[in-house]
């Protein structure tokens, strides 16, 4: 997975998005929580997983609260 800060692909005022292999942020949205977000994303997509978008932003939420608790 690529990173990139300021991505012009980060749109419709969200702080960060993840396409084709790479995560956009915006500057201010470059934080453990959004990187953690869209990591999950790239976890998803990489083993092939196919789910409805909004179970995986959902999963995606829980991956990152339980990984911040430890």
């Amino acid at each position: 997975m690529r990173i990139v800060l300021n991505g012009r692909r980060v749109g419709n005022g969200d702080t960060a998005c993840y396409f084709q292999n790479v995560a956009y942020f915006a500057k201010k949205g470059l934080n453990k929580r959004n990187a953690l977000h869209e990591f999950y994303h790239h976890l998803v997509d990489a083993n092939g997983l196919e789910m409805p978008l909004r179970k995986e932003e959902k999963d995606a939420n829980n991956y990152v609260r339980e990984f911040l608790k430890v």
